[in-house]
């Protein structure tokens, strides 16, 4: 009779019960793709830092339940696995230590943070791609600069996770995003600015002013697109940015005054009307309507036309 051995599937239940965190790390080498998913889970209760090299190696577990049961462990863990997921982004490298030697890889689609499916070459960068959100759920300061610094990253979706993950740190992100929004590349400008607006503090009110000056047309429209998201916080700095030597700035700050429909910066969008050229005396007028008719106030009559 041929013998055939099989795996002997470890007790989640009795190690999680036992806290054997070691027998649940060895648990995440199973051969059974649910063990792993429970054992990932498990290891998220504890709270131990010895968890988190083990749960960064099933970031590239060819199974999303695994991935994921990972990634939500990972969070749990909190400032014990900030400092290996901030290696993860800031060395690409970093992440061939968490692999088995001789392992081969291939591109394949997988399915990420999120739920959104992603061609990723190897596992390297799926496990960077899931740090940033991670770390977007851990919410450690000491992240938001190497978050910022991922926005200039070669791998998209890297870049994608990390604008997301710094939206949710709030005014901590806020200074490592201004130095972003002088990076030289437009890309990285355009991402921070649109940041800036999803955090939407007043803090960030000044840094996005700024970046009306740009010297590219799309980061300026993205900066004007976050100062409307900031809505009541930006009103009076954008008052203020009518009267602002650069014209782009002018316009620009009518245009979002017109978005965020505050009644106060009627006055000035008129005097910006009066004193401006023809375009910046129709986007103002625009703004003026637009705020009357949101406030419900009627709008005056035309004037007549001048005889010639």
């Amino acid at each position: 009779m041929e013998e055939q051995q099989s795996e002997r599937r470890p007790n989640i239940d009795l190690l999680r019960a036992e806290e054997d965190i070691d027998g649940l790390i060895g648990a995440l080498a199973s051969e059974d793709g649910l063990t792993r998913q429970r054992a990932a889970l498990a290891l998220g209760d504890f709270g131990d830092a010895k968890a988190a090299r083990p749960l960064i190696r099933a970031l590239g577990d060819p199974l999303t339940a695994v991935r994921e049961a990972a990634a939500d462990s990972l969070a749990m863990l909190g400032t014990a696995a900030v400092g290996p997921l901030v290696e993860l982004i800031e060395r690409p490298e970093a992440s061939e230590g968490y692999e088995e030697p001789g392992a081969v890889e291939g591109a394949k689609a997988v399915t990420g943070p999120g739920g959104q499916a992603w061609e990723i070459a190897t596992r390297r960068d799926l496990r960077r791609v899931y740090a940033a959100a991670i770390l977007g759920e851990i919410g450690d300061a000491s992240a938001a600069e190497p978050l910022a610094r991922a926005l200039r990253d070669a791998n998209d979706d890297l870049r994608c996770q990390a604008s997301g993950a710094l939206a949710k740190f709030g005014r901590e992100a806020v200074e490592p995003l201004r130095a972003a929004l002088a990076d030289p590349d437009p890309d990285v400008r355009i991402v921070a600015a649109g940041v800036l607006g999803d955090i939407g503090d007043a803090s960030a009110v000044e840094p996005l002013i700024g970046a009306l000056r740009d010297e590219d047309d799309d980061v300026r429209g993205a900066a004007a697109g976050a100062l409307i998201r900031t809505g009541s916080a930006a009103v009076d700095r954008l008052i203020e940015a009518t009267k602002d030597a650069d014209r782009n700035v002018r316009l620009y700050a009518a245009g979002a005054l017109k978005y965020i429909g505050d009644p106060g910066a009627i006055d000035a969008l008129q005097a910006l009307a009066r004193s401006g050229d023809a375009e910046e005396r129709s986007v103002a007028e625009d703004a003026i309507e637009k705020i009357r008719m949101v406030g419900g106030e009627a709008a005056p009559e035309p004037s007549a036309p001048t005889s010639r």
